[in-house]
Protein backbone atom coordinates (compact mmCIF):
# COMPACT_ATOMS: atom_id res chain seq x y z
CA UNK A 1 0.00 0.00 0.00
CA UNK A 2 1.26 3.50 -0.78
CA UNK A 3 0.07 6.42 1.23
CA UNK A 4 -0.06 10.12 0.08
CA UNK A 5 -0.56 12.29 2.56
CA UNK A 6 -3.05 16.18 1.57
CA UNK A 7 -0.30 18.81 2.46
CA UNK A 8 2.47 16.19 2.47
CA UNK A 9 3.03 14.05 -0.03
CA UNK A 10 4.25 10.53 0.01
CA UNK A 11 5.06 9.22 3.52
CA UNK A 12 5.89 5.58 4.76
CA UNK A 13 3.53 4.88 6.41
CA UNK A 14 -0.63 5.08 7.65
CA UNK A 15 -1.95 2.75 10.34
CA UNK A 16 -5.61 3.94 9.55
CA UNK A 17 -5.28 3.28 5.90
CA UNK A 18 -3.94 0.29 6.24
CA UNK A 19 -6.45 -0.90 9.02
CA UNK A 20 -9.26 0.29 6.18
CA UNK A 21 -7.36 -1.81 3.54
CA UNK A 22 -7.51 -5.15 5.21
CA UNK A 23 -11.05 -4.57 5.87
CA UNK A 24 -11.92 -3.82 2.90
CA UNK A 25 -9.74 -6.62 1.30
CA UNK A 26 -11.43 -8.86 4.17
CA UNK A 27 -15.09 -7.88 3.19
CA UNK A 28 -14.54 -8.62 -0.51
CA UNK A 29 -13.42 -12.16 0.60
CA UNK A 30 -9.97 -11.52 -0.68
CA UNK A 31 -8.22 -12.37 2.67
CA UNK A 32 -8.51 -13.55 5.56
CA UNK A 33 -8.53 -12.17 9.19
CA UNK A 34 -5.39 -11.55 9.83
CA UNK A 35 -3.23 -9.39 7.14
CA UNK A 36 0.10 -8.10 6.60
CA UNK A 37 -0.06 -5.16 5.20
CA UNK A 38 3.24 -4.08 3.06
CA UNK A 39 3.73 -0.36 3.47
CA UNK A 40 7.17 1.47 2.09
CA UNK A 41 8.33 1.68 5.97
CA UNK A 42 7.95 -1.86 6.24
CA UNK A 43 5.17 -4.19 7.57
CA UNK A 44 1.57 -3.59 9.26
CA UNK A 45 -0.16 -6.91 10.75
CA UNK A 46 -4.04 -5.97 10.96
CA UNK A 47 -5.93 -8.35 13.07
CA UNK A 48 -10.26 -8.01 11.96
CA UNK A 49 -12.20 -9.38 14.58
CA UNK A 50 -15.21 -7.29 16.74
CA UNK A 51 -12.29 -4.75 17.15
CA UNK A 52 -9.28 -3.86 14.48
CA UNK A 53 -5.91 -4.24 15.98
CA UNK A 54 -2.23 -2.78 14.28
CA UNK A 55 0.79 -4.29 15.09
CA UNK A 56 4.10 -3.25 13.46
CA UNK A 57 7.07 -1.50 13.99
CA UNK A 58 8.28 1.67 15.35
CA UNK A 59 10.73 3.90 14.29
CA UNK A 60 11.77 7.40 15.92
CA UNK A 61 11.74 9.90 13.22
CA UNK A 62 12.75 13.43 14.76
CA UNK A 63 11.24 16.04 17.19
CA UNK A 64 9.85 19.36 16.52
CA UNK A 65 9.00 22.57 18.62
CA UNK A 66 5.71 24.50 18.07
CA UNK A 67 4.98 27.95 19.18
CA UNK A 68 1.09 27.84 19.50
CA UNK A 69 1.03 31.69 19.59
CA UNK A 70 2.54 31.17 15.42
CA UNK A 71 -0.54 30.72 12.96
CA UNK A 72 0.32 28.49 10.18
CA UNK A 73 -0.64 29.53 6.46
CA UNK A 74 -4.24 29.70 5.40
CA UNK A 75 -4.97 30.68 9.15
Amino acid sequence: MRVWERGVGETLSCGTGACAAAAVAHRRGLVGSRVTVQVRGGELNVELGPTVRLGGPVTYVFDVDLDPEVKGEGS
